[in-house]
């Protein structure tokens, strides 16, 4: 191990005397907006031929030296800034990602340091320059100091190789950057797996309840990008999105690529729509008649019609009734799609108060009828909507409220 930090200081030392450390830049693309929306700066110790002077493994070694690590930080931010100068001139609004050593500036001599020091020379917008910190590096210090200057001085941040655990998720709230990228090992095989599907829709889905704009990096294949953005990483990067030849020679460019993967995204919405608009219709129509037997019938009978209706319909999560204070006044009963037992945990018995539910607040508003998202939770682990509207027995002007919690149709994945 001496003999290898020995090495990369030797090479280190090189690479600096030389000036040779080259800047390369991969896209980050909006798959929404068919655009790129940044490019991700990579330092490499290359000499004037290509060869390989110092590896990324040596020139990013934690267990250099720390005047060493410091000295590499502030060529690879000098190298960074100036080779993002003609994106910046042509391009004003490009994202400029820039890695940075979160290590250095973790450490007491070094907490009055900030990148973004070294940026103020070339008079960039700050709101294009994004420092990118790696999540690995943050599970032992944040630097706390330094994320406040970047932050006071409307510099952007973005967290680097992020995975779904507790532990991350901890610290994306703590810092709250403005992009998180996904690690590829926590998706890889996300074509062919619905767990991972899951996995990587609840990990989008817990970055943007954190403010974040999600990032899937590492992206390979064709399929694996529409997967992605099907999970909701609509923001991508990777060797998929570089220029290539296939097999019969013709050119596979960047923006056929994007073309073919957002289009590709985009039909999957639109059948996803329309099977969602279908799946509504149907519902409503089931409320429509069902609230037309409790007009009809004794009240004593509306747990019966409940019953009989999640019976007859495989996609209903519960039915249940409301009168016009938001009190319970049927049971909640579960259909085939939920877990009755979830009935218990969410303690929606008869006599219960919804008047702080988001249904009853928004048919109080002077809606005859409502609609929204629910699950997934305990009652049904699949995500479920639900469809809401008052009804009115005879001789009273006090409405009931008739909900319905539901499935919605997913749309079916193509098979190859």
């Amino acid at each position: 191990m001496e003999n290898d930090i020995k090495s990369c200081i030797t090479a280190i030392s090189k690479v600096v005397t030389e000036d040779s450390i080259t800047i390369y830049f991969q896209p980050v693309v909006s798959l929404l907006s068919r655009t790129v929306i940044g490019f991700e700066a990579f330092a490499r110790g290359v000499d004037e031929t290509g060869a390989t002077l110092a590896s990324p493994a040596c020139l990013f070694n934690a267990s250099l030296p720390i005047q060493a690590q410091l000295k590499v930080e502030e060529v690879c931010l000098k190298k960074g800034f100036e080779a993002y100068m003609p994106l910046y001139e042509k391009y004003r609004d490009i994202l400029l990602f820039l890695n940075i050593n979160s290590g250095i500036y973790s450490r007491d001599e070094y907490k009055v340091r900030s990148p973004h020091q070294q940026a103020e020379p070339y008079r960039y917008s700050p709101r294009m320059i994004t420092f990118e910190m790696d999540a690995a590096q943050l599970k032992q210090d944040v630097p706390l100091e330094m994320i406040r200057k970047v932050r006071e001085n409307k510099y952007r941040i973005s967290i680097d190789n992020v995975d779904g655990s507790i532990d991350c998720a901890e610290r994306l709230f703590a810092i709250k950057p403005d992009f998180a990228k996904l690690d590829s090992k926590f998706y890889r095989g996300i074509e062919e797996s619905e767990g991972i599907k899951q996995k990587v829709g609840a990990i989008a889905e817990t970055l943007i309840r954190c403010g974040v704009m999600p990032v899937a990096k590492g992206v390979e294949t064709e399929s694996e990008a529409i997967a992605l953005a099907r999970c909701g990483f609509y923001l991508q990067q990777g060797f998929f999105y570089a220029d290539s030849a296939d097999e019969g020679a013709k050119n596979d460019s960047f923006g056929d690529k994007v073309g073919r993967v957002s289009n590709a995204f985009r039909e999957s919405r639109k059948k996803g729509v329309k099977r969602s608009q279908e799946s509504f219709r149907d519902i409503h129509l089931l409320l429509k008649s069902t609230m037309t037997r409790l007009q009809q019938e004794e009240d004593g009978e509306m747990n019966r019609i409940l019953d009989e209706l999640l019976k007859k319909n495989d996609n209903l999560v519960s039915a249940y009734i409301l009168d016009a204070a938001g009190k319970q006044i049927s049971k909640r009963l579960a259909g085939k799609s939920a877990d009755p037992f979830g009935l218990r945990i969410l303690a929606s018995a008869v006599g219960s108060d919804h008047s702080d539910n988001e249904i009853f607040v928004y048919l109080n508003s002077g809606f005859e009828k409502t609609s929204g998202f629910t699950g997934p939770d305990s009652l049904c682990r699949d995500p479920y909507r639900y469809l809401a509207g008052f009804y009115y027995k005879e001789g009273s002007r006090r409405g009931r409220i008739l909900i319905l919690d539901y499935i919605d149709v997913q749309e079916t994945e193509e098979q190859d």
